[in-house]
Parts: structure tokens; sequence; C-alpha cells
């Protein structure tokens, strides 16, 4: 099953929380970069993504492994470029 791969109680404060260094986790860094994104997509003027296209793209990348990692990464250098 899908969401025993994923940690059910996790809070997006725990998300933040968490050392992208230590975690280990891919769907620890998704998230977070997913949740960044999204703020950035509210707040960011030229953001290369919309709000939907952040929902979207995140719902799609759950379902890989692989998926996950690369969409962490996008997610991540859309976020540093927006800084």
């Amino acid at each position: 099953m899908l969401l025993e791969r994923y940690e059910p109680k996790l809070t997006l404060l725990d998300v933040i929380q968490k050392n992208d260094d230590n975690c280990g986790s891919i769907f620890i860094k998704l998230v977070k970069q997913a949740s960044t994104a999204l703020l950035n997509s509210y707040t960011g003027p030229g953001y290369p993504y919309n709000t939907w296209e952040v929902k979207a793209l995140l719902l799609e990348a759950i379902l890989s492994k692989e998926d996950e990692a690369s969409q962490a990464e996008v997610f991540s250098q859309a976020n540093h470029g927006c800084s």
C-alpha cells in the first residue's frame, strides 16, 4: 500500500524542522521542497509554477521514489531561484 511508505502522522512543522542533510527520506525532502514551492507560488512574482501545478506535480511525484527524488530537486532549484 502506498501510505505505508510515508509517515502518516507527519506534520508540516515536523518536516520543516528536519535537516535535509541527515533526514534520509526522499519523501521528507519532497514535502519540504513542495511546501516551499507552494508558498512561493502564492507570493513569489515570476515563480515558475502556479499553485495548481505545484499540487499536481507533488501528487504525480509520490507515485515512485525515483519521481520523488527528481521532483524534489526540481522544486529545490525553483525555490532557490526565487530567493
